[in-house]
C-alpha cells in the first residue's frame, strides 16, 4: 500500500475512540480528517491508528485479533509525514494518534512516541497532540509520554473487574489499567513539583456492551476523579461491529450516555455526590428526565429557595439553573435585589424550569 491507502484505512478506523459528548461532527472526504466538537468550537483533528493489528481479542472491537478485515501499519516516518503534509495544507488543526497493541504495550507505544518526536523535532511542530497510552506500558513510556504530548489517554472501558474480564478477555483492571494510571500519577505529581507543564489526561467507558449498571459507571467516575485527577471520563455507547461475539447485541441507548454524561457533569460542576443521583431499583439512570430535574422534584423539602438569599451551591440545585446562571444571579445581587422573573429572562436563564422552585 501507499501511504494515502494507508490512511485511508487506518484514519477511519480511529473512530472508535470517542473525543467528546457529541463525538465527532461531519467527517470530511479527507481520510483521517474529522471535525470534532470541543468546548463549542470545531477543532480539525487528524485522527488515526499507528496500526490497525492487535494481539487482543475485545469482543466489542472492529480489530480484534480474530476478525477478519484489511490489515495495515504506518511507520514513525510515514504518520509524522502524513500529518504534517496535511497541516501544511491548512487542512488539520491537531493530532490525536492511538493504535492496535503489536505485539506488546512496549513495542507499539515505542513506534507511537517515535511519530510525535519526528513531529516535534524533524518538522518543529509545536501543536496540539492527543496520545493513547496503553495499559502495561513502561515508566520510561510514561515519562516520554509526559513529556511530548498535549493530553494523554487511558482507556479504562468497563468500572468493573468482571466486567472488563467479559468485555476484554486479554486485559486486566488492576495489573493494566490501574497499574499505569498509579505511574501516570506518580510522574505528573513528580513533575508538578519541579513545574513542569504535564498533559491533562482523559478515560474513556464502552456503555451498553456488558451488564454494568450505571451506578458502577458513576462510582468509578467519581473515584477516577478524585483519586487521580482525571481532566474528563469520556462515555461511548456500544455499537455492534460485524464479525464479533457481540455483533447481535442491540446498540445500547444514546439516551443513556447521554444521561452518564449530565451526571457526570453534576458531579464535576454542581456538587453533587454518587449518592446523591436518582437511581432505580436495578441501578439505572431515568431516560425520561434529566437526573438534576428528578433530583429537584424527590427534595420537596428542598424547595422553595429564595433565590436572592440562596448561597452558590445552592443555586445550583435549582432546576435551569448552571454555574453560568448562577454566577449571573450572584453577580446582579451584588447590584439589586430580584423581584421578578422578567430579570432572570433577560439574563437568558431559563426561567421556565426554575419558576416552580424559587420565590423572591
Amino acid at each position: 500500500m501507499n501511504l494515502y491507502e494507508k490512511i485511508s484505512i487506518l484514519g477511519p478506523g480511529a473512530q472508535y475512540d470517542t473525543c467528546g459528548p457529541r463525538d465527532f461532527g461531519q467527517t470530511t472526504n479527507i481520510p483521517g480528517v474529522y471535525h470534532a466538537n470541543f468546548n463549542g468550537h470545531t477543532c480539525r483533528l487528524f485522527k488515526v491508528l499507528q496500526s490497525n493489528y492487535c494481539q487482543n481479542n475485545c469482543h466489542y472491537c472492529a480489530f480484534r485479533r480474530d476478525r477478519s478485515c484489511q490489515r495495515t501499519s504506518a511507520t514513525s516516518e510515514e504518520m509524522a509525514s502524513a500529518f504534517i503534509s496535511a497541516k501544511n495544507r491548512r487542512l488539520v488543526d491537531g493530532l490525536f494518534l492511538s493504535s492496535g497493541i503489536i505485539n506488546n504495550p512496549e513495542n507499539t507505544m515505542t513506534e507511537m512516541i517515535d511519530t510525535i518526536q519526528i513531529l516535534r523535532k524533524k518538522y518543529s511542530y509545536g501543536g496540539y497532540i492527543h496520545l493513547k497510552i496503553m495499559p502495561g506500558s513502561s515508566p520510561s513510556i510514561i515519562t516520554q509520554a509526559l513529556k511530548s504530548a498535549n493530553r494523554i489517554s487511558l482507556n479504562i472501558e468497563s468500572p468493573t473487574e468482571a466486567g472488563l474480564s467479559n468485555l476484554s478477555p486479554d486485559k486486566n483492571l488492576k495489573t493494566g489499567f490501574f497499574n499505569t494510571l498509579f505511574e501516570i500519577k506518580k510522574q505528573t505529581k513528580l513533575n508538578k513539583y519541579y513545574g513542569i507543564k504535564t498533559p491533562s489526561v482523559t478515560t474513556q467507558f464502552v456503555v451498553g456492551a456488558g451488564n454494568e449498571t450505571d451506578y458502577d459507571f458513576i462510582k468509578m467516575t467519581h473515584f477516577l476523579y478524585t483519586n487521580f485527577d482525571l481532566k474528563r471520563v469520556f462515555y461511548s455507547a456500544f455499537r455492534p461491529i460485524s464479525q464479533t461475539p457481540l455483533a447481535n447485541k442491540p446498540a445500547a441507548s444514546l439516551i443513556r450516555q447521554h444521561r452518564l454524561y449530565q451526571s457526570d457533569f453534576l458531579m464535576r460542576f454542581y456538587g453533587f455526590s454518587p449518592s446523591d443521583l436518582p437511581l432505580d431499583g436495578n441501578g439505572l439512570l431515568s431516560e425520561n428526565s434529566d437526573p438534576k430535574l428528578i433530583w429537584a422534584q424527590n427534595h420537596p423539602g428542598y424547595f422553595p429557595i429564595n433565590i436572592n438569599q440562596c448561597n452558590y451551591w445552592n443555586l445550583l440545585k435549582i432546576p435551569g439553573v448552571g454555574p453560568t446562571s448562577a454566577q449571573k444571579i450572584i453577580k446582579i445581587r451584588q447590584i439589586s435585589k430580584i423581584n421578578s422573573l422578567s430579570q432572570l429572562s433577560r439574563l437568558h436563564i431559563q426561567t421556565a424550569k426554575l419558576q416552580p422552585y424559587i420565590y423572591f
